[in-house]
């Protein structure tokens, strides 16, 4: 056998045991020893060497899935997201549940319920449902659901340049949109990132083989109405609006990272005067493009979906405006309050909705003299859920997630994930809190609500905060 660290040197031999060894001399016995030393020095040699490659290797590729961390234990169960409904699930009795959480003594002002089965549209329960109250930003809904109807998720709103009057002209035709950016970043970028005035100055001047033109008019006789929709003040042009035109930067803001920033007055002038820069242009006018003239370039928006989950989410006022006037123009051909009115209406009552008594001033719920209905609410989501509107309810906001209810639920945690609505809020006058959407119940029903306060005096965030408790409580329903 072969030495080892454990064999003895004095009975171990490389060869097969044999007769016993012949009585050696000493100085034969001096060599054999000084070779047992020697090769044991090599041997220890040789095992150090091993053992430091041993631990290098054990650095370098250290050992894997062998040993588990005590502290390593599987992580909760998450939170339910958009949870799927259950056509099987059984219908919920809310009117046995509901009228104890809406006499909530938060829920002081004059409050319009309305709760519906999203699969057979059951009304489930109903308090003041056929009232009309000021709806505040849930208004935004009825824009979204008009815009999808007629126009489509993928509609464009378009910027034109048609050739001037001379050979050294170019006119600027507004087509309504507000999300353009001078150069591809801006307000809008990160929700609806659409055209930019760069590109469309480069497209007209490609158009005219690089020549840049002396003169550029600015049409924008498309929009033919006040800046301010009726029952607007001027006051809330500042900062919670601006004024409406049919072109402009950012939504006119003069802030593109705030959101309630201040507004120029004339936006149409301001994205003018920013395009005439970048196309090389000195000198900006009002005009009106002739019927017939040639189209030198256009740029488009982002897609309606873009536009409409942006206003939904954010509770953008001037684009939800814009795109109910753009509607208007589309269905009635003309960009006027009184034609976005007109589209709402025939666009309820041909989702089945009655109409008496509703009264749509603007498309962004920011007028205190719009008037809507819990019942209409619930009404126009129900039809719109077997339309081409059906897009609306992937732009709600979802609770505790996303949008204007990604703070909300605090006292109501139960209902995040599982509550997707639309907020609305008034501060002049008070008393105006609204939210509406769809929840689905802890068996697996969806159900469609509204609810809608008017005149309350305990204040916005306990009107809130009361609201999503009731929305939670009916989430965990197994009645």
């Amino acid at each position: 056998m072969s030495l080892s660290d454990n064999a003895d040197p004095k009975v171990a031999s490389s060869t097969p045991h044999a007769a016993p060894a012949q009585k050696q001399r000493p100085a034969r016995r001096r060599r054999a020893l000084t070779w047992v030393l020697a090769t044991l020095a090599i041997v220890v040699t040789v095992a150090a060497a091993g053992g430091l490659v041993w631990q290098i290797s054990a650095v370098t590729s250290p050992r894997t899935g062998t040993i588990t961390a005590p502290e390593a234990y599987p992580p909760a169960e998450p939170a339910p997201v958009l949870a799927g409904s259950d056509a099987d699930a059984p219908l919920p009795d809310l009117a046995s549940v509901l009228p104890g959480l809406l006499a909530d003594p938060r829920l002081n002002g004059s409050l319009s319920a309305s709760f519906a089965d999203a699969l057979t549209g059951e009304v489930l329960f109903e308090q003041e449902d056929t009232t009309p109250l000021a709806p505040a930003s849930s208004m935004k809904v009825v824009t979204a659901v008009a815009a999808f109807q007629h126009l489509g998720a993928e509609y464009r709103i378009p910027t034109t340049v048609v050739e001037g009057p001379t050979d050294d002209s170019v006119v600027l035709v507004g087509g309504g949109d507000p999300t353009l950016t001078v150069d591809g970043e801006g307000y809008y970028t990160p929700y609806a990132a659409g055209a930019s005035l760069t590109e469309l100055a480069g497209l007209v001047l490609e158009a005219r083989g690089g020549t840049a033109p002396t003169t550029l008019y600015l049409d924008t006789s498309v929009f033919t109405d006040s800046v301010n929709a009726p029952g607007v003040g001027m006051a809330e042009l500042d900062d919670s609006t601006g004024p409406m035109a049919p072109i402009m930067l950012d939504g006119g803001r003069t802030n593109t990272t705030e959101k309630y920033a201040p507004h120029h007055t004339d936006p149409a002038m301001v994205a003018a005067q920013e395009f005439a820069d970048l196309l090389g242009a000195t000198t900006v006018e009002a005009g009106t493009a002739a019927e017939g003239a040639a189209e030198l370039a256009v740029v488009h928006s982002a897609p309606l979906s873009a536009l409409v989950d942006s206003f939904i989410l954010t509770s953008d006022n001037l684009l939800s405006d814009a795109v109910a006037l753009q509607t208007a123009l589309a269905v009635e051909g003309e960009m006027t309050w009184a034609a976005m009115s007109t589209v709402h209406t025939s666009t309820l009552e041909g989702l089945g909705v009655d109409t008496a008594g509703l009264v749509f001033n603007d498309g962004s719920g920011l007028s205190p003299t719009d008037r809507m209905t819990a019942k209409a609410f619930t009404r126009m989501l129900l039809g719109a859920a077997g339309s081409q509107a059906s897009s609306v309810f992937e732009s709600l906001p979802v609770a505790g997630y996303s949008g204007t209810l990604d703070d909300r639920f605090g006292t109501a945690e139960e209902g995040e994930g599982v509550v997707r609505a639309k907020t609305g809020t008034l501060t002049q006058p008070t008393g105006v809190i609204s939210l509406t959407g769809t929840l689905t119940t802890a068996d697996g029903r969806q159900v469609i609500f509204s609810l809608i306060s008017n005149g309350h005096t305990t204040g916005p965030e306990a009107v809130e905060a009361a609201m999503d408790e009731v929305t939670a409580a009916v989430s965990q329903c197994g009645c």
